[in-house]
This record gives C-alpha cells, sequence and structure tokens, in this order.
C-alpha cells in the first residue's frame, strides 16, 4: 500500500543518524517492529525502520542511517515540508502475543529502532511482560536514551548498553526464561547468536530482524 506524507522533522540522533518525522492526513497504521520503503521526491526509494509506536499513526518516525550513496545523497538534500511516500508496511519482527514471562530485546547500532517501537507499544498497551533491553550502541552513541533512560529510572524497563557477548552472559539466567529478539547489522546478529549458544540458550528460537551487512 502507497502512502503520501509530510516530513514535518529531520532531527540528528547520532553522527550519521537522523529521525524522519513523517505525518500522514489520514494516518499510517502499522505493527509495531515493522518498516516501509520510503521514496524520496526525486524517486529514490530505501527501507527505514519504524521507531515510533502504532498509537500515533498520525505523526511516525523512521530511524535512518545515512550511508554513501543515493540514498544518503537524497537524505542529504531533504528538507522539513517535503512530499514524499511509503510502501507498507512490510515485515515480521514481530512481538509475540499471549505468552507468559519475559521478554529480552538485543539490538544492536540502528537495530534500536524496532524495538522501541515494540516498547513504548508494550508500555502504552500496560503488556504484564517484564522488559529487558540489551543494547550494543555503535562508537558509543546511545540512540533513544532520552526515551530508555527515564523508563529504566522508574523501574518500567531494564535498559543496559555495552558488547553483547557480555550482556547476555550477565543476564543469561534471565535470558533462558524469556522470548528472545534481536534486531541489527548481520555481523552483530551473528555474534549475538553465538552469545545465546554460550550461556545454552536455543539460537534456533531467536525472533531476528537483519539490516543487512555492516555499513
Amino acid at each position: 500500500m502507497r502512502t503520501t506524507g509530510i516530513v514535518t522533522e529531520i532531527q540528528p540522533l547520532a553522527p550519521s543518524v537522523l529521525q524522519l518525522t513523517v505525518s500522514f492526513d489520514e494516518g499510517f497504521h502499522f505493527r509495531p517492529g515493522q518498516w516501509v520503503n520510503f521514496r524520496f521526491p526525486e524517486g529514490v526509494s530505501r527501507a527505514y525502520t519504524i521507531a515510533s509506536a502504532p498509537q500515533r499513526p498520525e505523526a511516525v518516525q523512521l530511524c535512518v542511517r545515512v550511508g554513501a550513496g543515493k540514498g544518503g545523497e537524497a537524505i542529504r538534500k531533504l528538507e522539513a515540508g517535503a512530499e514524499v511516500t511509503v510502501d507498507g508496511p512490510y515485515g515480521d519482527f514481530l512481538l509475540p502475543e499471549n505468552t507468559k514471562g519475559s521478554v529480552v530485546f538485543l539490538a544492536g547500532d540502528v537495530g534500536i529502532a524496532p524495538i522501541r517501537s515494540i516498547v513504548l507499544y508494550m508500555l502504552a498497551e500496560k503488556d504484564p511482560r517484564a522488559i529487558m533491553v540489551l543494547y550494543e550502541p555503535d562508537q558509543r552513541q546511545i540512540l533513544y536514551a532520552g526515551d530508555f533512560d527515564p523508563l529504566a529510572r522508574a523501574g518500567q524497563i531494564v535498559h543496559e548498553s555495552g558488547p553483547i557477548e557480555i550482556l547476555v552472559e550477565r543476564n543469561r539466567v534471565k535470558i533462558k526464561d524469556s522470548i528472545v529478539m534481536a534486531a541489527g547489522f548481520d555481523p552483530f546478529l551473528d555474534r549475538a547468536k553465538k552469545a545465546l549458544e554460550s550461556i545454552g540458550a536455543d539460537p534456533g528460537a531467536l525472533i531476528s530482524e537483519t539490516f543487512g551487512p555492516a555499513v
């Protein structure tokens, strides 16, 4: 499905990482954890992850790592007020429903974006499951700390950052009894799976979302 919207805000989150806010007159309905195919005014299209929760479909936030090539050129030229189209939503990085226990999220770099969407959704829906977010940032640029840190201080979630192997080992008991979801670039996901294997968790049960090869 193709939907037209207006870019209302372009916010830098870290060096080479932006958040785009796109407003839709009729709203854009999606499930937390999904992504869209974003079409720039000049026709270039790229896949971007939705970082906001579906409870506010009128203004969707997209998390973008700015790379080289035509996509990078297009995002650098993009200005607030531009009319764009998005195709989707797509993706099956979806939170299992009606399960017991906790949910543990493993995030690498911009892989935190779909996890932010899911976590905000769970809290808004008053999901009774405990939430743990284990995050390996890129070069210590902790994305969305302004969301996760207050939630952690309030005791609504557990939020830890560092090398994923250390975080998994530190929380091995909790992880073994939880649903585990991981998002990030391929090298991160490979390391996350090996870390799960090292603590005796089943990597085959992992729900994962790849952002492709390393940038």
